[in-house]
């Protein structure tokens, strides 16, 4: 299955993507309102709720408007590179988890390269325990998304950091 063959099949196989789905498949945390799909080997996430998903897309729209100047970006209308995009969406929700909390948004040591594995070890340690539950939380204090401190949750968002990647050394081979 080619590139343009699986966007096609995942949009009809997945017509309520969930937002937050680099945050879920990185294992950094988890959602309700998510149900994990398997297409052609690969992982994806469903929103089971429409409005849900509606409200994350909100939310995601606005942190990435928010943090545009952090991220040295001009526009945040559309999904961002990949790395920006997981800083965007794990360290927002996170630093919503600290505003709730009332801890400091600067420190966002969320999970270390040591902690940073796939399966269930993650998962157990994962940093956000409930997507759409942050967000009901969020919404319930501050009466609506756009009356969030944004200026503080962007603070985690410049801080959180993706573990480092290992890098494979190329061996030469000698085919003597």
């Amino acid at each position: 299955m080619d590139e343009d063959q699986y966007r096609s099949a995942y949009r009809e196989m997945n017509p309520t993507r969930c937002y937050f789905e680099k945050l879920l498949l990185l294992r950094y945390g988890q959602c309700e309102q998510a149900e994990k799909l398997l297409l052609a080997e690969r992982e994806a996430f469903a929103c089971k709720d429409a409005i849900a998903q509606q409200q994350c897309r909100r939310l995601l729209d606005n942190l990435r408007a928010n943090a545009r100047f952090a991220l040295q970006i001009t526009q945040a209308n559309s999904p961002l590179p990949h790395a920006k995009e997981i800083k965007v969406q794990v360290g927002g929700i996170y630093g919503l988890q600290q505003l709730l909390a009332d801890k400091n948004l600067a420190d966002t040591t969320i999970l270390s390269d040591e902690d940073a594995r796939f399966g269930e070890q993650a998962q157990e340690r994962a940093p956000i325990e409930n997507v759409h539950g942050t967000i009901n939380e969020t919404v319930a204090k501050y009466q609506s998304l756009d009356k969030i401190s944004y200026n503080e949750v962007v603070k985690s968002i410049i801080n959180f950091k993706l573990p480092e990647r290992k890098r494979r050394s190329k061996h030469k081979r000698s085919d003597k």
